[in-house]
Formats: C-alpha cells, structure tokens, sequence
C-alpha cells in the first residue's frame, strides 16, 4: 500500500460525531481506533494483505460506516468495496427480513434497532445492513443509530478486547439485542394496563386498541423471531470471525433474544386472555342490558294489556258502566306493573 493510504489517523477528520458524514472510516492498527482517510479504508477492504505492513501483532481492523445511502453510496458500494449486486440492492431498498448470506469473501447481516417514539407512542424500527469481511466491517443504515455510536465507543474505550471483525460484530448484535428489552418492557406496560382496563372495567378502553396492541407485538416479534435465528445460525457456522471464545459471547447474545422471543409470545398469550375475557365482558353486558329490557318490555306488555281490552269498542262491556271503573282499571294495571317488578327485582333482571 502506498504511503500516502497507510491505515493511520487523520487528525483532519472530527472524531466526535460517529455519523456527521455519510460515509466515515475507521481503523486500529495496533494503536487504538482513530478515523482514517476513506481512500485507504477502501484501499485495505479490496485488498486486505496490502494494509499488514507495519503491523507485526495481528492484522488492522476496518470499519467503514454509509449512511442515508442514495445512488451515489450504491455505487460506492457496488464498484469501490466490491460487494454483490444483491447485497447492495438489498442496502439501497430495504424492509429485507433479518438474515445471514454469504458470499464469497464476507457475509451479509441484515436486522435491525427498535426504540420507542416518544411523540407517537410506537416502537421505531431501523433496519441496518452489515458486511463482515476477515478484517474489516461495512455498516448500511438510513437513520442514526444509537448501537453503532456505543460499539464504536467500546472499541475505542478498550481497543485490546476488540481484536477481530467478530468481536465487533458481536458489540453490535449485542448492544440492538440488548436495546429489545426495553421494547418488551414498553409491551408489557401497556398489556397490563389492557388486562387492568378490561376487568377493572375501566371506562374509555375498547377492543380496537386492544388490536392494535396486538398487532405492533406481532410486527415486533416478526423482528425479533429471525433475529434469534440469524445469531444461531452464526454459532452453527464454521464462520472465521468466532475464534478464540468469541463463540460464548455470541452463545449469551442468543440467549437474550430467545429470552425475548419467549416473553414476547407470553405477552400475545396475556392478549389474547385479554381479548378472551374482553368478548366474555361484553357479551355479559349485552345479557344484562337484554335482560333489564326484556323485563320492563313484560312489564308494560301487561299493563297496555289491561288498557287494551278497555279499549275494546263493543257497547255491552259491564265495566264501562262504573262509575268507579277508570281508577279500577288504573289500579289493575298499576298492581300488575308493581308484581312484576317485584318478581325481576327478586331474579335480579332489574
């Protein structure tokens, strides 16, 4: 490698915001993690023998990271780092499902970061796009994310304990995993405030949120579920990046996502109880509003009965004649009304 894209720091380039470009460098070298020039990042991906001069200990490490990618990273990443067509085509039009292909030469990761938005109330999903080469780490996104900027402040924190691509890689899957939980917790909140509504019988909770509740936790556990099967499928792997005991840091990353999965399909298991008992409430609603109806319907029935037959137009009726034969009739029909009340009272229909 000429001298001039030898894998060193730029004192040029601002260390301080990890994505105030949209494509950035980094590297270390043996002496830390710095940002370095993008000629000699891309120089090094391409032809990764060409950056160990110098490096007596182990090999450099590359991180380049292209963000918001438009036609122009596309051809970046198409001509100048050399990745698949697919691959590339796959960073430029997104919402792929989370998985793990190879290639020759690097393999090609796709999943991706929740958090919670605060003016809508909603979990956020970010998708990003990852490249793992022997030496080196090509990161694809559209929006900030957080979990980049804290492996990259891990790595420069503590370069010793990042010694290959995998211990990166692993930072990474690490810190979105880890960011899950406090999606779950966000869930599992708001289930409980549904189960608390509907048998607490809080006004203003209906079915529709509910639904809507249920269905956000199924898009999640849509990103989540090939999450837990995109880390397993690294440890089934004979993949380069987990040498040493790399393969026990990724080992507790899967657990936590399996965790996560498991808790996810109790919190549609709690929903659908809530839904369960949310039919049954309503429906026992309906029964005692149908049954305080039916009673007062019988009610009236009875009495309009007693108005109905005075009502008759035949002339030799005995009752028309007395004098006293209107009251009668009101009492009649107001004894009815009171016994019949008395008996739903009694059957608690009223």
């Amino acid at each position: 490698m000429p001298a001039d894209r030898e894998l060193a720091a730029d004192p040029s380039l601002d260390d301080g915001d990890f994505e105030a470009a949209r494509v950035r460098a980094f590297a270390d070298t043996g002496t830390g993690c710095h940002t370095v020039p993008l000629d000699a990042a891309v120089a090094f991906v391409r032809n990764p023998g060409d950056g160990l001069r110098g490096c007596a200990e182990r090999p450099p490490l590359v991180w380049i990271d292209v963000s918001r990618p438009g036609e122009a990273e596309a051809v970046f990443l198409r001509d100048s780092l050399r990745f698949h067509p697919l691959a590339v085509e796959d960073c430029i039009r997104g919402r792929q499902r989370p998985k793990l292909d190879r290639y020759p030469g690097y393999h090609f990761l796709v999943l991706y970061a929740a958090r919670i938005n605060a003016d809508r109330g909603r979990v956020a999903l970010n998708e990003i796009h990852v490249f793992l080469g022997r030496h080196y780490i090509v990161t694809v996104h559209d929006h900030r994310i957080g979990e980049f900027a804290e492996a990259l402040s891990r790595w420069r924190a503590s370069p010793a304990s990042f010694r290959s691509v995998g211990a990166i890689a692993h930072a990474i899957l690490d810190a979105v995993v880890d960011d899950y939980f406090p999606i779950l917790d966000h869930f599992s909140e708001r289930v409980d405030g549904a189960e608390a509504g509907v048998f607490e019988g809080r006004d203003g909770h209906d079915m529709k949120a509910t639904l809507a509740l249920r269905r956000e936790l199924t898009l999640f556990r849509r990103v989540v579920g090939p999450v837990r099967d995109l880390v397993g499928s690294i440890l089934r792997r004979d993949l380069a990046m987990l040498e040493g005991d790399l393969q026990l840091y990724f080992q507790d990353v899967y657990d936590h996502a399996l965790r996560i999965v498991e808790e996810i399909e109790t919190l549609r298991d709690l929903l659908s109880s809530t839904l369960e008992g949310q039919l049954s409430v309503a429906s026992n609603q309906l029964n005692v509003t149908m049954r305080v109806m039916a009673a007062w319907s019988i009610i009236l029935m009875a009495m309009a009965l007693v108005a109905g037959i005075y009502g008759m137009n035949f002339r030799f009726m005995p009752e028309l004649a007395w004098r006293s034969g209107y009251g009668w009739a009101l009492a009649l029909m107001g004894g009815i009304g009171v016994g019949l009340f008395a008996f739903f009272r009694r059957r608690g229909w009223v």
